[in-house]
């Protein structure tokens, strides 16, 4: 080894200047190669180019090029043991041992770090790197699922990283031992670790480490089912790591595995695919193949099973090059659930997911383990093996009491399937009502409508089985009941604004000016892709800051009291749609007594429903010649009566003709109910759910509930809004006739109706009338909207409102779509203001044409001023106007 008395004065400096670049290669990775490339200039190798390649190595990682470093790193090791300076090879190959392991090839990294050892422990004066390659040896081993070893080398490690007040090393030790905790379950050590390392970080200006740690933080947080903390701290993560520069896939694959839990599959799939291309490019191999396995996992929720099959048999062959079983062991229960999905019923799947369950439990994957199992219990049962399903079901059921709330729902499914098995249909549904209220209070730590709502998944299956315990037990009241256990329940809970609500606000400002230049900058023939990447930008901080909203306090909901709901409807008929499995259902409940109706094929349905929308489209907008519309209103006619027949006919005798509430299932959501022959002129109000109706019915004002009466100079005694958006020909005029029936009301047009304006007219209104363009967005229903005069009132922005006007007419097309995820859950401008208070809602499913809109909201007021309710009142208009069936009356009614 040499020292310093050996290096004549020239070469102590450039020693000295290449080991401060090995401390600048974390502050400033790109510095760093700049500092290096002209130290290297000097000399090649000498103890100093050692080092000085080393910290090249190091930096070269930081800016996300592992084949760059592991070749610097390479180099140094070479340098070092060709000139004799053992101590920097050594240190040197304590840095590989990392990159490798980032490569994936973990069987090299530890024989580096035996290599490495051995020379340390023959060199006096070497605790301290000693330490430091315990840490780097730690990581591997911890990756590799040797969490006893990986914990005894921490141990080891840390006194000496103390003794030597080393933060910057002892800052990598926690994080990295917090990470490991997180993963063993336990999420109090996990927290410390963490949140020491947080603050280590923070105090010596270690900026990368900080931003490591705060991607730590989030891992663990969702590891402990506080999602919103979770997406908290991964989002600020990334927000960090962009500002320095550096990659953000890591992060990208946890937050897949967030927004996967939060029941959003298609998003989480986005982000996963993001991750695995990024991971590839850069050659981070190791990342790479636990982002495929997230992808695996998001397509297999999405329902695309092909291709979680694909992706978790890539990342199982990856894990097992990698010699990280634990990890195989993960993508092989993917795949097998993907095969399960797939419909495979085999002796080999049973044999397979039987031996997947075992070594999950062997590594710690606990809800993994019993989800597996499960899956092995219903292949046996659909296999003839009763006996053998039984016991499985057994076993997973033991875990329905305590844990993570997605391992009580498991258990709970998998009693309630032992129930059935043995019998006791009793003790089935006592077991889904166990399981939903755990769903249910996990829904209830979520603050953000999207979250709320992707949460349903997590008890649709449970949802699924009482449903169909109810139609095998032939209780109509039973089915009801089930129904509504489980549906649109993130509609009954007020959003919750998310802790930071300037900055959400100020987003949603710059968004709402972005979305308005591009409209004007488009018309005007203007490049706008920018302005496109600025919107997509904004939406995205939009979406993340809304879910770092927490749930707030949440109680149980009670059963739906029948008793109160049958009350309400008085002379009304409820008719409640749902779906088990493929076939479409009905329940009817009238004076007191419920029936159910077979309804036949649900895919039959939406194919005659797919038709009536186009022939629909086709008659607003006037496409094509005369032929063409003639053929459309063939159409029209022809899948209006087809839907009729379906939806209604098995239930004429029943409903008679009774005013109807209508709770449609699924896409049905989206049907315009008035132009079924037999609901032409007869009240129907449509809610999402029995109760919803029942508590927009509780929450209404008197003028809502009038069933008729006598005109009143301004029924709604000034506290009625009317307002119009830019670019409708008939709002102004539509607006100034209104304001005939409400004199004491401002009109709110032109530049005065801006998003700020109508938001705050809206809030505490009895009546609202907005004339506007709406636009519906498939994408991300959240985003849908009104256009006003500086841009889009968004769903979001509707969300700050303190109470939505209690009866709501909104004078455009497609304002009342919703997108539907699990359990009928809404999301979209119609679904929103029922969550702020709203009772009724005026608005449209298709389009309608501009003068029909008018002429029609011009009969709905002057009916409504005259003292009917709106259920009525849209009834005369659209006897009046039959071209605007498109419209559809919601809620109270």
């Amino acid at each position: 080894m040499s020292t310093a008395a050996d290096i004549p004065r020239d070469d102590e400096r450039r020693l000295t200047r290449a080991l401060a670049l090995v401390e600048e290669s974390q502050r400033d990775p790109r510095a760093a190669c700049e500092q290096a490339a002209a130290l290297l200039a000097q000399n090649r190798s000498d103890e100093a180019a050692c080092a000085v390649f080393r910290a090249l190595g190091l930096a070269r990682k930081q800016l996300g090029d592992l084949p760059a470093a592991r070749a610097a790193l390479r180099t140094a090791v070479r340098i070092g043991e060709r000139g004799g300076f053992a101590l920097r090879a050594a240190q040197a190959r304590t840095s590989l041992v990392v990159i490798l392991a980032d490569c994936g090839n973990t069987q090299a990294a530890l024989a580096e770090a035996a290599l490495a050892e051995a020379a340390l422990s023959g060199l006096p004066g070497c605790a301290l790197d000693l330490a430091r390659l315990r840490v780097n040896l730690g990581l591997v081993l911890q990756r590799t699922g040797r969490t006893a070893d990986a914990l005894a080398s921490y141990s080891a490690a840390q006194p000496t990283l103390r003794d030597h007040r080393d933060a910057r090393w002892e800052c990598l030790l926690l994080n990295n031992r917090g990470t490991l905790l997180a993963y063993r379950g336990d999420h109090s050590a996990a927290q410390r670790d963490l949140n020491r390392a947080a603050a280590l970080s923070r105090e010596h200006g270690y900026e990368v480490l900080h931003q490591g740690t705060r991607h730590n933080l989030g891992f663990a947080a969702l590891r402990a089912g506080d999602l919103p903390e979770a997406l908290r701290q991964l989002d600020r993560a990334r927000e960090l790591a962009q500002q320095l520069g550096r990659r953000t896939e890591s992060v990208l694959t946890d937050r897949a595995d967030a927004l996967l839990e939060a029941g959003l599959a298609e998003e989480a799939r986005e982000c996963a695919e993001q991750a695995a291309e990024g991971h590839d490019q850069s050659g981070f191999a190791f990342n790479a193949a636990e982002a495929r396995l997230s992808a695996a996992n998001a397509a297999l929720a999405a329902g695309d099973a092909a291709t979680a099959i694909r992706y978790a048999r890539g990342a199982r062959v990856a894990f097992t090059r990698q010699r990280r079983p634990n990890w195989a062991t993960w993508a092989s229960h993917v795949e097998l659930a993907a095969r399960f999905a797939a419909g495979e019923r085999t002796v080999r799947i049973l044999r397979d997911l039987v031996r997947n369950s075992q070594q999950l439990e062997q590594a710690a994957w606990l809800i993994t383990a019993q989800e597996s199992k499960l899956l092995a219990a219903r292949t046996a049962l659909a296999l003839g093996r009763r006996d053998e399903a039984a016991q499985l079901f057994g076993l997973v059921a033991e875990a329905r009491r305590s844990g993570p709330a997605r391992l009580r729902v498991v258990g709970w499914e998998a009693q309630a399937a032992l129930c059935e098995l043995l019998g006791d249909a009793r003790g089935a549904g006592r077991a889904v009502d166990h399981g939903l209220r755990v769903a249910a209070g996990y829904a209830g730590t979520l603050g953000a409508t999207d979250l709320r709502a992707g949460a349903a998944m997590m008890g649709a299956d449970l949802a699924a089985t009482g449903l169909r315990l109810a139609l095998n037990g032939g209780s109509a009241r039973q089915m009801l009941l089930r129904a509504e256990q489980w549906r649109a329940a993130a509609l009954r809970r007020r959003p919750v604004r998310p802790p930071d609500d300037a900055a959400f606000a100020e987003r949603l400002a710059r968004l709402r000016a972005v979305v308005a230049r591009i409209s004007t900058e488009a018309l005007a023939g203007q490049n706008v892709r920018g302005l496109q990447a600025e919107r997509t930008r904004l939406e995205q901080d939009v979406k993340e800051l809304a879910r770092h909203a927490p749930g707030g306090e949440y109680a149980p909901e009670p059963r739906l009291d029948l008793n109160a709901l049958n009350a309400r409807l008085g002379e009304r008929a409820l008719v409640e749609y749902v779906r088990v499995d493929d076939a479409l259902h009905a329940v009817s409940l009238v004076d007191g007594s419920a029936w159910h109706h077979a309804l036949g094929s649900y895919k039959a349905v939406l194919s005659e429903f797919d038709s009536l929308r186009f022939s629909l489209v086709r008659m607003a907008r006037r496409h094509g010649p005369p032929a063409l519309q003639h053929a459309a209103l063939r159409a029209y006619d022809y899948a209006r009566e087809e839907l009729n027949t379906a939806l209604l006919g098995p239930l004429a005798k029943r409903i008679g003709d009774r005013p109807l509430v209508l709770v449609p299932t699924g896409s049905l959501h989206a049907l315009a109910w008035p132009v079924l022959p037999s609901l032409t002129d007869r009240q129907v109000t449509v809610s999402p759910s029995a109760r919803s109706w029942l508590t927009a019915m509780n929450g209404q004002t008197p003028n809502d509930a009038r069933p008729g009466g006598e005109a009143l100079p301004d029924p709604f005694g000034g506290q009625a809004v009317l307002a119009y958006g830019p670019g409708l020909p008939h709002a102004e005029a539509e607006i100034a006739e209104l304001a005939r029936c409400y004199p004491l009301a401002k009109p709110l047009g032109g530049s005065d109706a801006t998003a700020q304006a109508v938001a705050e007219a809206l809030d505490g209104a009895q009546l609202a009338h907005i004339a506007a363009h709406g636009r519906f967005r498939s994408d991300n229903p959240l985003f849908s909207s009104l256009e006003l005069a500086d841009g889009p009132l968004t769903v979001y922005d509707l969300e700050g409102i303190g109470q939505a006007p209690a009866t709501l007419v909104l004078s455009a097309c497609d304002t009342a779509l919703s997108g539907i995820r699990p359990g009928d859950e809404l999301m979209g401008v119609a679904s929103a203001v029922f969550a702020l208070g709203t009772s009724t809602l005026i608005a449209s499913v298709a389009p309608v044409g501009d003068e029909e809109t008018r002429r029609l909201m011009n009969v709905f007021h002057t009916e409504l001023t005259g003292g009917l309710s709106p259920a009525l009142a849209l009834i005369k208009a659209q006897h009046a106007v039959p071209e605007a069936r498109g419209f559809v009356c919601f809620g109270a009614g």
